[in-house]
């Protein structure tokens, strides 16, 4: 059995803006047609979104270090209370211990997988006893909506 912290919500905000600049002397002799500029506006573009793979290996290292509060500073607010550091802590205590996974001893290349409105990220883990996989999962801010420690090769819902 492994430990499971998950809600799933998104927000996705986007914002454009645009700016018309228009300059000129007025004459009362002739009018003056040269000095008028107009700028064009930038163009709408989605935000980029977050690295998602870095994200997850620098929440894997917090997680290694122990750097709980850290890591569940970064969920989003819907598993906020659920997953708090000291439920993590356990977590991740009770996946090397008690589940014979042994002490993390290194890991692999992440794998980022988008499912739905989410994207996931895989992170293959060498443990002292047998492999493991790390999954964490984002909404498009960036922030942490589901987070397991898993046995390997468990499939992306």
């Amino acid at each position: 059995m492994f430990n499971r912290l998950s809600k799933f919500s998104v927000a996705v905000t986007v914002a454009s803006s645009a700016l018309v600049l228009v300059t000129g002397t007025v004459s009362s002799a002739m009018p003056d047609t040269t000095d008028t500029a107009v700028v064009a506006p930038p163009p709408v573009t989605a935000p980029s979104p977050p690295p998602y793979k870095q994200l997850a290996l620098k929440t894997l290292d917090q997680v290694v270090k122990g750097n709980f509060v850290a890591v569940s500073a970064r969920f989003d607010e819907s598993i906020r209370q659920e997953g708090n550091p000291a439920v993590l802590a356990n977590a991740w205590k009770e996946y090397q211990d008690q589940l014979g996974f042994g002490r993390y001893q290194s890991h692999g290349a992440p794998r980022q997988v988008v499912s739905g409105d989410r994207t996931v990220v895989d992170i293959p883990l060498r443990m002292a006893k047998q492999p493991g996989d790390f999954r964490v999962t984002f909404d498009g801010k960036g922030h942490i909506e589901g987070l397991w420690f898993l046995k390997k090769g468990v499939p992306v819902p």
